[in-house]
């Protein structure tokens, strides 16, 4: 079943940040649907999303309310849209929202007080110290943004509506340090950041130059840039500092279980709505070429039930059941699932059958990481299974 969604409720956004998968890559959906979401079909796709869980669910459903720039779909739609969304709870339906914004601009305080009466989290946008995140995140008008979003951050606690803000995200960027990004990430008002490995590379586009894969391969940029970020933050030792990616490894390596981004990959249970009111392939798959993340389905003619059915979203919901043939017999199979997603991002088929193509990156971090956690719960005399989860072996991927 599906789980989470992400909704495309503007197709228009006030940055133009340089990396981004909506506005500056390949794919140019955004020119072929309407500029906001009609609420009617907003209202449309929860009524699609009550078909499909059952009333009572224990877990939860996670409507992801997103861009483009959210903020900028009128406030009468939030209102009623989030109204609806409470109705849907008191008559039995788990479900949880979420915002995730740029803030470049000041919340609406009408905006405000309704995200703060239906307990909606933001997730905010921020690439790093002000000279990084000013480099590619900038407006229309190609001004840095930095001072701007962190103003409006701290306007909501001044309001007295710091817990709105759930934490912020940023994309990795191998050129800050890592030393320097956990100094960041301690100035920042709310110490909770998910930092993203990047999404713009697959096979058809690698992080390395023609003819350079094997010396790529042994030294990762990104995996090596992850490692030591991990290294530095579990020397730290300091429980404030959250980040989202090193939480979920830490709970998966003890013993959890679930599909976190780029960790797991047994099951992809999360779907795209359009502006248009068509259903999408996850954000992930839009790199690879134009409308690479379009289906032929909308929510007017086909439920969640079957679209479950489409090969591919089939595919994604049980990813685990086909791995790539070069990730069978990884030590970290079961922790890694063929790798980010973005990475296995295929023009024709949607999911290549090879392992993602930051396979080095990720299999550099993840070594890194067993040998510090080994050690590490071996001397507080807990039990750790070396396969398949985690292995210290130093040998190379199968």
């Amino acid at each position: 079943m599906f789980q989470s969604v992400i909704v495309k409720l503007t197709a228009v956004c006030i940055m133009d940040c340089t990396y981004c998968y909506m506005f500056n890559q390949v794919d140019r959906t955004y020119t072929r649907v309407p500029r906001r979401m009609p609420l009617d079909t907003a209202l449309r796709l929860l009524e699609r999303i009550c078909e499909h869980q059952p009333r009572g669910a224990a877990e939860p459903f996670s409507i992801v309310l997103h861009g483009g720039e959210p903020l900028l779909w009128p406030v009468a739609c939030w209102s009623a849209f989030l109204d609806q969304v409470a109705q849907r709870r008191r008559d039995g339906w788990n479900l949880v929202v979420a915002v995730q914004t740029n803030l470049l601009r000041p919340l609406a305080p009408e905006l405000q007080q309704l995200l703060r009466r239906h307990g909606v989290v933001l997730g905010i946008s921020l690439d790093g110290p002000q000279a990084v995140n000013d480099a590619v995140r900038v407006d229309l008008r190609g001004r840095g943004t930095y001072d701007r979003v962190l103003a409006n951050v701290r306007r909501l606690q001044d309001s007295g509506d710091g817990a709105l803000i759930g934490g912020f995200l940023a994309v990795a960027n191998p050129d800050l340090p890592p030393q320097a990004f956990l100094d960041w990430l301690r100035s920042l008002p709310v110490t909770k950041i998910d930092v993203l490995w990047p999404m713009e590379y697959h096979w058809r586009k690698p992080p390395w130059p023609l003819g350079g894969q094997g010396r790529y391969a042994a030294a990762p940029r990104y995996g090596q840039w992850f490692a030591e970020l991990f290294g530095r933050w579990w020397a730290l030792d300091d429980p404030t500092l959250q980040v989202r990616l090193f939480g979920n490894l830490l709970h998966l390596v003890l013993g959890g279980s679930g599909h976190v981004d780029v960790l797991v990959n047994d099951c992809y249970n999360m779907f795209v709505v359009n502006t248009d009111g068509r259903y999408e392939y996850p954000d992930y798959l839009r790199v690879a070429a134009d409308g690479s993340a379009a289906t032929p389905y909308t929510l007017e003619d086909t439920s969640l039930d079957s679209l479950s059915h489409d090969p591919l979203f089939a595919r994604l919901l049980n990813l685990g059941a086909a791995l790539p043939a070069r990730c069978a017999a990884c030590r970290h199979r079961a922790l890694c699932g063929g790798g980010f997603l973005p990475g296995r991002s295929d023009a024709v088929r949607g999911i290549s059958d090879r392992e993602s193509v930051l396979c080095a990156d990720q299999m550099y971090f993840f070594d890194a990481v067993a040998n510090i956690l080994h050690p590490a719960l071996q001397k507080r005399g807990l039990h750790v299974s070396p396969a398949p989860r985690f292995a210290a072996s130093a040998s190379p991927a199968a």
